[in-house]
Order: C-alpha cells, then structure tokens, then sequence
C-alpha cells in the first residue's frame, strides 16, 4: 500500500501531483532524491512522500461570495 503524506488530504490529489511531478522529471527537472536508474512516476511518488515537493492548493471562490447581494 503506498503511504499518502499528512499534507496531501486525498489519494486522487496525490495521484495527480505525483502525475504533475513526474510530467515535470521527464521534461528535464532535475530529481530532489537520488534513486537510480528509477522510472518518472516513481521518483516523483518518493519526492512527495518525503515532502520535498512544495505545492499549494488554490480554493475556488463560492457563487454567493462572486456575485454581490442586492
């Protein structure tokens, strides 16, 4: 089973950060862990679960708050 990090509250977020990370190894960033001869998908899963890779979450605003009350 594959630890999801306390900082990541869903197994789809991690899924698609590790797919945005290792999207970003295969386009020439270089790996923040040393593991060799390891796959894109895979170093991009370790980064994450030893939370070396920064990200932040942007909330959408709600309706009620985009459009002002009359």
């Amino acid at each position: 089973m594959i630890h999801i990090p306390d900082n990541v509250d869903s197994k789809y977020r991690f899924v698609i950060l590790s797919a945005l990370r290792a999207r970003q190894l295969q386009g020439g960033s270089m790996p923040l862990v040393k593991e060799p001869s390891h796959k894109a998908t895979q170093l991009a899963r370790k980064e994450l679960q030893l939370g070396l890779v920064k990200f932040h979450i942007i909330e959408k605003k709600k309706k009620e708050e985009e459009t002002p009350a009359e």
